[in-house]
């Protein structure tokens, strides 16, 4: 069994970098080859604020949401956590560890010539302290919940730093659907659509213990195209 290589960089309470080790450096290359700038100057800007938003939860230390962020780095696809790290002083304020695994191989992904973009076939979430890669089979519904998405299968949930214009954006195939600003869904899994009372429509799918969803009246049209109903 091969060992799974973890990148590290370790940052100040500034958010500045410090440190890193070896597969950090070897990974990333030239793009973090000095050192003392903030972790924001290593990164495109759209990448700004999902770091943001992880390393405020850090600093949080109370978030009991396992929490996954994609970022594209050099066309590799990386997972990244950040941890606080308590200094054994008081006084000394605490410094924030940066880790991430390379899971381009694992997602299946590939740069689309035509747009530029890594897109992946397989889903990267996080669970408690494990790394999965959900199946496109396996989802029942995306929903955007303040910044994540909230991934649902089955049996279980999960989070993703990334909108609903991201997974679509990223992730390959024709099952997926917008149904709603707040929803996408896995058209293979719906088993109908019905009336929800005041005008509204909302989907039932194969599985009772998944909720029905509501469809926006603008994109009724889209759905109904999709199931074959027009």
């Amino acid at each position: 069994m091969s060992c799974l290589n973890i990148g590290l960089v370790l940052l100040s309470p500034d958010y500045r970098v410090i440190g890193m080790n070896a597969y950090a450096r070897k990974v990333l290359g030239p793009a973090m080859s000095d050192f003392g700038k903030k972790v924001f100057g290593y990164h495109p800007r759209k990448s700004h604020p999902k770091i943001e938003g992880l390393l405020q939860e850090a600093s949080a230390c109370d978030s009991e949401v396992p929490v996954a962020m994609i970022i594209d780095v050099l066309n590799k696809v990386l997972m990244i956590n950040v941890c606080r790290i308590e200094m054994k002083e008081a006084s000394t304020a605490p410094l924030y560890a940066m880790t991430f695994i390379d899971v381009t191989e694992q997602t299946g992904a590939k740069v689309n010539p035509g747009t530029g973009m890594v897109e992946l076939k397989k889903f990267p979430v996080c669970d408690k302290r494990a790394f999965l890669f959900l199946d496109v089979s396996s989802i029942y519904i995306i929903r955007s919940e303040g910044n994540y998405c909230k991934i649902s299968t089955e049996k279980n949930s999960y989070y993703l730093h990334l909108t609903l214009k991201n997974i679509l954006t990223r992730f390959v195939g024709q099952k997926f659907l917008r149904v709603h600003k707040s929803f996408v869904v896995n058209t293979e899994h719906i088993r109908k659509i019905q009336p929800a009372g005041r005008g509204q429509t909302q989907i039932i799918f194969d599985r009772e213990e998944i909720p029905a969803v509501p469809v926006a009246r603008r994109r009724l049209k889209d759905l109904k195209k999709a199931l074959a109903l027009i």
